[in-house]
């Protein structure tokens, strides 16, 4: 084998690749993308192909005002604006849901949440998680969990960690297990009941239990945001191809790969 055949071969199987590494990578982008679409469009899970390809290429149109092409670190910056705006907007609708979270919480309404009430609210909510009603939440649990569309959606970063699934739940209260029992559950509820009482007085006002809540939450944007910049990246790269600059056309065209892959 001559040595221009070898230089060719090499090319090929380097193409390959990296065509290859794209393509796996691919689907996260896709998934990632709509994921922070459907937060800052949260009504629009509905929506048809030409709608939703026309508000995602909007969504960019202030980042090419001044510029008819935008590198990397500009197309970052800009998305971390966007989320400064989407999170504020959050942080007022979770201090909201906190209090009425409270309230539910407070079964007898008298202010003083106990861990009674707190744990007969856990005891409901394990019900959710086990399924199949064996008093254990295993991958079965996982399977008979309904996929929807909207299972589409993936946890970002800036998504508070609280258990939505099954899945999430092992994760959460499994302590490195592959599976979590009830009193794993339970036993993580005591902890987090006490670490809100803050003046130790054995039961939870509703300023101890939003202010807990809500520092957990304020934390969260903060590391979040950070760990955004990565996934911001990522979508700059399989919007550029490769290339050091994109423009607005090539927002477009993301766009269209985007509801290809949700419609799937």
């Amino acid at each position: 084998m001559n040595k221009l055949m070898m230089l060719a071969m090499g090319t090929v199987i380097a193409a390959t690749s990296a065509w290859t590494a794209a393509a796996t990578a691919q689907p996260l982008v896709f998934q990632e993308a709509y994921a922070v679409y459907l937060l800052q469009h949260p009504d629009s899970k509905e929506q048809n192909s030409k709608t939703l390809i026309q508000q995602f290429t909007q969504d960019y149109a202030e980042l090419f005002k001044n510029h008819k092409k935008v590198n990397q670190e500009q197309f970052i910056q800009f998305e971390q604006k966007q989320l400064d705006g989407l999170m504020k907007q959050r942080r007022e609708m979770s201090l909201k849901q906190a209090h009425v979270r409270y309230g539910i919480l407070d079964a007898d309404k008298n202010q003083k949440l106990t861990l009674k009430e707190f744990q007969d609210i856990g005891l409901k909510n394990f019900v959710d998680y086990d399924k199949n009603g064996d008093g254990i939440v295993t991958s079965e649990d996982v399977q008979l969990t309904t996929t929807t569309h909207d299972g589409f959606r993936m946890r970002l970063p800036i998504s508070m960690p609280i258990a939505s699934n099954p899945e999430e739940f092992i994760r959460q209260y499994g302590q490195g297990k592959a599976y979590a029992t009830l009193g794993d559950f339970l036993s993580g509820r005591d902890k987090q009941f006490f670490e809100t009482d803050s003046n130790q007085d054995l039961t939870v006002s509703e300023k101890e239990y939003v202010d807990e809540f809500m520092g957990r939450y304020d934390k969260n944007t903060l590391t979040g945001k950070e760990k955004m910049k990565d996934i911001s990246a990522r979508k700059f790269q399989a919007i550029s191809g490769g290339k050091s600059t994109i423009q607005a056309k090539d927002i477009e065209k993301f766009a269209q790969q985007v509801d290809q892959a949700i419609s799937q």
